[in-house]
């Protein structure tokens, strides 16, 4: 039964199977359970939907192990969910068209990334098979458009796959971890990241596809943040003290920060467009963080708030209500007394936020992408 089931899931992902909303949901969390997982409820999916699949081993994830990167090739295409929502329409009714494709992209996510995750207990040989790029960023000598839409593919892909690891944190508070990015990838990824905001400037003039990059660069860099401060909570392995390990994640989060803020900074010295673009997504990204109440935004706040403020006549009267807003919270917080890490219902609406904008730029780039180029 879970060849079948993993069979007719592998079809419906190539379009190929005429599977409903909820249905192809519930194939992804008998992959999950088996995995020891499972999908966050939705509107979609409901929690006694969840309860009524096996809670044993079915061997499910047996069947789907060597699909796992087409499952990572179906998470990094900008145009699936655009190709799923079409195909939705066309073989049955779509009552959920806005929020299905994210919900089943973490799914999948979550099923790769807890894959990649127990192979690399070992030597991290399964993120290196599946991601061979991860540890080779383009160097300096090699940033031309190619090496920008490579990132921004790359960066899009990482940007899922956390999403899958922190939801399946959010789900399962300290029972089993789920680290499918090694930490020591961090300063080879602030390089991919690196190639993306020193080429927007140029390269975003170039393709409708371009244009979005820097949503994807900053949404990432909330993602790895999050990430770098759920690692830091979680349990380590055995041989590893737990004081040393987590202040090893925090810091990973600092440096990360300490590699990619030179070029932000080179970034809104082009011109008051760009300014004003940087530090709608610079807002944006410490709302998010201090939503979590991350520990991290606490430490980066001193450089971050001269940043912006620097640029204030740059910035509209909306920016600079939401900049004061963070500096009250912020006032406010010093004199409360607060447990780092985000509380997981706190967690748990971020990551819904922060999934359903993800699907939601990709299908409105794609749609636009598809005017000017056939799919």
């Amino acid at each position: 039964m879970s060849r079948t089931v993993v069979l007719e899931l592998l079809q419906a992902l190539k379009f190929k199977s005429p599977v409903p909303d909820t249905n192809l949901l519930l194939l992804v969390q008998f992959v999950c359970a088996d995995i020891g997982t499972r999908l966050a409820e939705s509107t979609i999916i409901q929690k006694h939907m969840i309860s009524t699949l096996p809670g044993c081993t079915t061997a499910a994830m047996e069947c789907m192990r060597q699909y796992i990167s087409e499952l990572l090739d179906f998470i990094a295409d900008m145009h699936t969910l655009t190709k799923l929502k079409s195909h939705m329409k066309a073989c049955c009714q779509p009552l959920h068209e806005d929020t299905f494709g994210g919900n089943l992209k973490v799914g999948l996510a979550q099923v790769a990334a807890m894959e990649i995750s127990k192979g690399n207990h070992r030597d991290n040989k399964a993120v290196v098979r599946y991601l061979p790029w991860l540890y080779h960023p383009p160097s300096t000598m090699q940033q031309g458009p190619k090496e920008f839409i490579e990132c921004v593919s790359h960066i899009r892909q990482l940007s899922w796959l956390l999403l899958g690891s922190l939801t399946h944190c959010a789900l399962h508070q300290g029972s089993t971890s789920c680290m499918p990015i090694p930490l020591d990838a961090g300063s080879h990824i602030a390089d991919h990241l690196k190639v993306i905001l020193i080429g927007f400037p140029e390269q975003s003039k170039t393709s409708v596809l371009h244009m979005c990059s820097l949503f994807h660069a900053f949404m990432f860099a909330q993602l790895w943040t999050i990430y770098c401060e759920q690692t830091a909570a979680a349990p380590s392995l055995q041989n590893q003290n737990q004081t040393e390990f987590s202040s090893g994640a925090i810091l990973t989060g600092l440096e990360f920060w300490s590699r990619v803020t030179p070029s932000i900074l080179h970034l809104m010295a082009h011109n008051k467009v760009m300014v004003e673009m940087v530090c709608l997504h610079v807002i944006s990204l410490m709302e998010a963080l201090q939503e979590c109440n991350s520990t991290i935004f606490v430490k980066l706040i001193p450089m971050w708030l001269p940043m912006i403020q620097s640029n204030l006549k740059h910035l509209s009267a909306g920016l600079q209500l939401r900049l004061q807003a963070i500096q009250n919270r912020v006032n406010h917080q010093c004199l409360q007394v607060q447990s780092p890490g985000a509380p997981p219902i706190a967690l748990r609406k971020w990551l819904q936020c922060t999934q359903f904008k993800m699907a939601q730029v990709e299908i409105q780039s794609s749609e636009a992408a598809s005017q000017f180029y056939p799919m």
